[in-house]
C-alpha cells in the first residue's frame, strides 16, 4: 500500500512540475526575457528629462511627474530623426508623418501630479515630446534609446 501511495504522490509531483514548466516563459509581457524597466520622467515648462535615457528592450514603465505650472502630455514616438528635427505643422509635431511611429502617450498631466505609462518597446530610437501647441518647439523633447 505504501508503494502505491508513493507512486501516486510522485505522479502528482510530476504532473505539477510539467504544468509549471508549461506555464512558465516570457513573463506574460510578450518580450523575449520578461525584461521590465522603470524610467523617471519630469515634464515642466519647457523641458523633459528622462532617468535613465536608455534601456534594453522590453516593458518600460515611465513615471511622469509634472513639475511645471501648466498641463502637459507625454508622447513616445519611434523615429530615426533627432529630437529637434521632428516634422512640425503649425506649432505641433505631425504625429501622422511617415517618419514617426506613435508608441503611446499620457495626456492631460496636471501640474504637481504624477502619471504612469507602460509600453513594450523594441530596440530603436525614440523621441519623447509634449505635443500641446507650442510646447515641442519651446524645447519639450528628449531622445530615448532602447537597445
Amino acid at each position: 500500500m505504501q508503494q502505491q501511495s508513493l507512486r501516486r504522490v510522485l505522479g502528482i509531483m510530476a504532473a505539477l512540475a510539467l504544468a509549471a514548466t508549461a506555464c512558465g516563459g516570457s513573463g506574460g509581457s510578450g518580450d523575449a526575457g520578461g525584461t521590465s524597466h522603470s524610467v523617471d520622467a519630469t515634464v515642466k515648462d519647457f523641458a523633459i528629462t528622462l532617468d535613465p535615457s536608455s534601456v534594453t528592450a522590453g516593458d518600460v514603465e515611465f513615471s511622469i511627474t509634472n513639475d511645471g505650472p501648466s498641463v502637459h502630455e507625454f508622447v513616445v514616438l519611434g523615429t530615426d530623426l533627432a529630437a529637434g528635427e521632428l516634422p512640425v505643422e503649425g506649432s505641433e509635431v505631425n504625429e501622422d508623418d511617415a517618419s514617426l511611429s506613435s508608441e503611446g502617450e499620457a495626456e492631460d498631466i496636471e501640474p504637481g501630479t504624477t502619471a504612469s505609462l507602460t509600453l513594450n518597446l523594441a530596440a530603436g530610437s525614440y523621441v519623447v515630446i509634449c505635443n500641446i501647441s507650442g510646447h515641442y518647439t519651446s524645447g519639450m523633447r528628449a531622445a530615448f534609446t532602447v537597445s
